[in-house]
């Protein structure tokens, strides 16, 4: 019997204009390695969706599918799972907490919202500007004369929520990043991620222990289980030693 894999790995763009974007710092090198010792195993068809300039896995037998924004991933994870029945999903991609709504330099903010004879008061402000940021028209790459650029950002919506909801059946991995805490804390933190979104397994790993040839992580399952590991391909194997001993 195949067994089906999906993986998401580094991470996603939103824009700000036509040549700039709002992204994070994840490589999806882990990613790239968890798709891999996937791949390795006999029977399993691994999917690969990932994001601009991410690591791309070795094995010639995965399906690569590149996006963008989150919107980009929330369609592309809509349609594979719709598609397609998954054993195995390993949520490894940072996704962007916040999207661009628009921007505006400081002075046309500051003509929207202290406009003369117009007095801002402190329940008016939001509705003022939301109208500022409403006025400036789309521009495909904004201006570098601006001393000071302000944008509104609202939250993106959680990926990681839609996957239980549209394969319920499927055995979830999410990915919880910290920095400098206590382990008791990525493991807490870990707990209540695996809860809130109904995951199966949560890698916890904090960036101030993730250096060249380390990369300290914490795979917490949900019935309490915790296992330790100490670098990138250690981290995938386990993730793939542990998930396959389950689907086999």
């Amino acid at each position: 019997m195949t067994i089906n894999v999906l993986v998401t790995a580094g991470g996603t763009t939103e824009k700000i204009d036509n040549v700039r974007g709002i992204t994070n710092f994840s490589t999806g090198t882990l990613g790239s390695l968890i798709a891999d010792e996937f791949a390795s195993q006999s029977l399993v068809e691994v999917d690969y969706v990932h994001g601009l300039g991410s690591k791309m896995p070795k094995s010639d037998n995965i399906v690569a599918t590149q996006i963008v924004s989150v919107d980009d991933l929330l369609k592309v994870i809509g349609e594979k799972l719709t598609e397609k029945s998954y054993d195995v999903i390993v949520h490894a991609m940072a996704v962007s907490d916040y999207y661009l709504v628009g921007s505006i330099g400081e002075e046309d903010l500051t003509t929207q919202l202290f406009s003369e004879g117009d007095r801002l008061d402190r329940e008016k402000f939001e509705d003022k500007l939301n109208e500022a940021f409403s006025k400036v028209k789309s521009v495909g790459k904004l201006g570098s004369d601006m001393s000071t650029l302000y944008m509104q950002l609202k939250e993106t919506p959680k990926v990681i929520r839609e996957i239980k909801q549209l394969q319920p059946t499927t055995t979830l991995v999410g990915f919880k990043l910290l920095v400098d805490v206590p382990e008791e804390k990525l493991v807490s933190v870990a707990k209540a991620l695996m809860e809130k979104n109904d995951c199966d397994y949560v890698l916890a790993n904090d960036k101030s222990l993730i250096k060249a040839g380390q990369h300290i992580g914490l795979l917490v399952s949900s019935d309490g289980n915790i296992q330790r590991f100490n670098t990138k391909e250690s981290i995938a194997e386990g993730i793939a030693v542990e998930l396959m001993k389950e689907n086999r």
